[in-house]
């Protein structure tokens, strides 16, 4: 299978993300490790350049967010990530309350 070189940036201060090596391509609200962070992919930031795709990404945690200049953004693109979480047990998917595991898809 052939990887795709991905070059994601940060959309909440628009700060370039280390390069990085995939299987596939993420969509909207998948989630990404960079550099020990969690980030999510954010949803229409997909752009080609040379042999490599620019992909907008949003940190899990916000460090100072009354600077974030589009915080509704924000939380929407985080809002299509948390529609790719699903919580576990040893009977299937549950509730928050009673489950052993949380799964981030």
């Amino acid at each position: 299978m052939k990887k795709v070189v991905i070059k994601p940036f940060n959309v909440v201060d628009n700060t370039p993300l280390p390069e990085m090596s995939v299987d596939q391509i993420p969509t909207d609200g998948d989630p990404l490790e960079i550099d020990r962070e969690l980030y999510y992919v954010c949803e229409n930031i997909n752009k080609q350049q040379s042999d490599s795709l620019i992909i907008g990404v949003i940190p899990l945690v916000v460090k100072n967010p009354a600077k974030v200049l589009n915080i509704e953004n924000y939380i929407q693109c985080l809002s299509i990530a948390h529609r790719k979480v699903q919580f576990k047990n040893a009977r299937g998917i549950c509730d928050i309350e009673n489950c052993d595991e949380m799964i981030i898809m």
